[in-house]
């Protein structure tokens, strides 16, 4: 009886907490720093991409759930990577993006009225489109492919309005943990975000 008891005081709380749910909808972006490879990380002059210090854009979506601190969520990424300098004594230009569409958990660590920092886990489909390397001697062009990968990370949300929260985070991704072809390079990438959520 008293395992029955507590099951249906479980159940409430969670049946209630999804009754009065909020989807919280979110825009915004920050920047995109490849950390390996090499050949993505290092500058043009050293042979690289130089896709160390670029930016994203996010849109994001949250199911708020009171009394629960697990917060889902659901987004969009599109990583704008651009890299120029000098190799051997052309200019050359070098871009490619990366599509990510994924899903993260979200663990609020201390939930305060007007701030709650939380650790997170996602895991998102990443499309890599063509590397592109431009220079006075023409283009070279790699092929996209798409990718499974995984992020760690932590945030904070911060509310400033009555209905609008600022979420920012810090975020590890392994762009291309599952799903790679023999000899891959792990395609890694340190990004900060910043978004409003209504």
């Amino acid at each position: 009886m008293k395992k029955f008891a507590m099951l249906s005081l479980f159940m409430l709380i969670i049946f209630g907490s999804l009754a009065s749910a909020q989807i919280k909808i979110g825009l915004g972006g920050g920047l995109t720093s490849i950390q390996s490879p090499d050949a993505f990380k290092n500058d043009v002059a050293s042979g690289g991409e130089g896709f160390t210090g670029n930016y994203h854009l996010t849109a994001m979506a949250k199911l708020s759930l009171p009394l629960i601190p697990f917060t889902p969520a659901a987004f969009i990424d599109y990583h704008v990577l651009r890299g120029s300098g000098t190799r051997n004594s052309y200019a050359v230009e070098t871009s490619m993006n990366i599509l990510s569409f994924g899903v993260e958990g979200e663990l609020t660590l201390l939930p305060i009225p007007i701030l709650s920092p939380y650790v997170c886990a996602d895991f998102a489909l990443n499309k890599f489109g063509q590397l592109e390397e431009t220079s006075q001697l023409g283009s070279i062009v790699q092929g996209g492919k798409s990718r499974y990968g995984v992020g760690l990370g932590v945030g904070a949300v911060v509310t400033a309005l009555p209905k609008v929260d600022i979420d920012g985070s810090i975020k590890y991704q392994f762009l291309n943990l599952i799903g790679k072809d023999s000899g891959e390079s792990n395609i890694n990438a340190l990004t900060f975000n910043i978004i409003l959520l209504f």
